[in-house]
Formats: structure tokens, sequence, C-alpha cells
């Protein structure tokens, strides 16, 4: 059965590959030592990615029961990026910043910032709101990594599975297998906008 979008307002992540870390490029020891090195920092690799999911899953609401479904992360994005929106668009407007124009917002997870285009006249006034409200920053990579993790259940599930529950572990799990892991440490954007059409899929690179 194929899977329908249910009403996924796409966030943009096309960015380009971070330098890869030393113990992926170099392996001075001998075939075995070298084999075995590589592993550990496989499986090293593959802890941080899934402790950053089960980070994430943690906070999507549940009924009192110890399982989530994907449908529940897909929830828990759209009602996390409506919240966030407002309370941006609301603090924007309390600085004067034209909100009747269309802007793109980017996140640099590396820099820990977020910044507007170039072309938005407010663009001074924007980059200083994010550089002084970190939890805005952290909230907005927050709901692009949720965003990552809805587009991977989308793309590789059917209606009916979207609804299974899965405990916290097993979804971390689930997820560490079937994207690629880079992506969701990735950065992001969006375009803002008015009204109904505020949220806009873009592929940002930075």
């Amino acid at each position: 059965m194929s899977t329908q979008p249910i009403g996924h307002k796409g966030y943009g992540y096309t960015l380009k590959q971070s330098r890869k870390p030393r113990e992926d490029v170099d392996f001075p020891l001998g075939p075995e030592q070298s084999k075995k090195r590589q592993d550990e920092s496989g499986e090293q690799r593959g802890d941080g990615l899934r402790a950053r999911i089960r980070a994430l899953l943690a906070d999507v609401s549940t009924d009192g029961g110890s399982g989530i479904s994907f449908q529940d992360i897909l929830d828990h994005r759209e009602m996390l990026e409506r919240d966030w929106g407002d309370r941006m668009e609301r603090d924007l407007r309390g600085l004067g910043v034209d909100m009747t124009r269309v802007f793109r917002l980017v996140n640099d997870p590396a820099a820990g910032s977020v910044t507007a285009g170039a072309d938005h006249p407010d663009k001074m006034k924007i980059d200083q709101y994010f550089a002084s409200n970190s939890e805005m920053v952290e909230d907005f990579e927050r709901v692009l990594q949720l965003g990552k993790l809805s587009d991977t259940a989308l793309r590789k599930l059917t209606v009916d599975e979207m609804g299974q529950e899965l405990s916290v572990e097993a979804m971390a799990w689930w997820f560490q297998s079937n994207m690629e892991g880079a992506s969701l440490f990735a950065g992001g954007g969006t375009v803002f906008g008015m009204g109904a059409s505020s949220y806009k899929s873009l592929d940002i690179r930075v």
C-alpha cells in the first residue's frame, strides 16, 4: 500500500557533507586492527545517533502508554512548528520587522545559529533576534530534525504502519537503520511568509 502524505509541511535540507572525522580516513594500523577500529568507530557514531533520536522522541507526547507511533512524531512536529512560528512572528513584529515580506531562515548547527536571507531589509534585526534567543535556535533545529524523522517514515512506511506503536528504543533503532545518520545533524531551513503558506519546502545549501 502506498503512503500518502499526512498534512506534512516539509523543511528542505540538502546540505554539503561535513568533513569526515580523522578516524574515517586514516588507519595506519595493520589490516585486522584497522578493521576493528573502524567497527568500533561505527558503533560509537551509531550510539550518538540513537542518543539524539531518543532525545527527540522523549518529548513526543503520548496517551500515557509506553510506546509512540510514527504518526505521533508527525503530530508533535507540527505542533512544535506551529508554536515556534507563532512566537517568532509575534516577537519579530514587536521588533519592527516587516512581516509582509517573505524571507528565508537558515540553520547552521556547527555555528549554532539561525540567520535570515540577505534579501530581507530587516535581516540584521532577525539575525540579532536569534543570536539573543538561543532557545529559539534550539527549537528550530529540533523542528528540522523531527521533520527529517517524519520524512523518513513517510517515505518508507504505509499508512497502517505509521500508526504502529513502538518503544522509544525500538523506534530509535528503526530510524538508525533506515536513514543516513549524517543528514540528521546537517542544517537546513525554511521559507517564512504570511497566512496558510507560511512554511514551504526549501532546498538550502550552507
